[in-house]
């Protein structure tokens, strides 16, 4: 029985899956902070706490070079970007929501960034 070689994972796929690991850390406890905050919007929280678990969730498939969970990657990391940049607009006095809706744009950029270089491009390609 032949063994199919496999492409060994190019260092930049694990770096990120490292931003994307720490990007669902940064959604959990956006959450967290969001649904224990007074005064605060309960589906922004739920709606963090799901982008988070969808980070999670297509780590793996990452690591793997499986082109679905790009594209989920991609779209979660554009839904925080969006949230986190309506978050830093609406909000004028709450510095800790701020500070943390501006630790998600960072993160979420830095994953769309990754995801589409020359070598995740051709990364994702040699895995349809």
């Amino acid at each position: 029985m032949t063994t199919i070689p496999t492409a060994r994972r190019p260092v930049l796929i694990t770096v990120l899956v490292v931003f994307v690991v720490l990007g669902g850390i940064g959604a959990a406890l956006t959450a967290v902070l969001l649904l224990t905050m007074q005064n605060s919007a309960v589906w922004p929280g739920i709606l963090q706490a799901v982008i988070a678990l969808a980070y999670f969730a297509v780590a793996k498939g990452l690591l793997d070079g499986n082109p679905t969970a790009r594209i989920v990657a991609a779209a979660v990391s554009v839904v925080q970007s969006v949230l986190a940049i309506v978050t830093i607009v609406g909000t004028n006095t709450d510095t800790t929501r701020v500070s943390s809706a501006w630790g998600t744009l960072v993160f979420a950029v830095l994953v769309l960034v990754v995801l589409y270089t020359p070598r995740a491009n051709a990364f994702f390609g040699s895995r349809r």
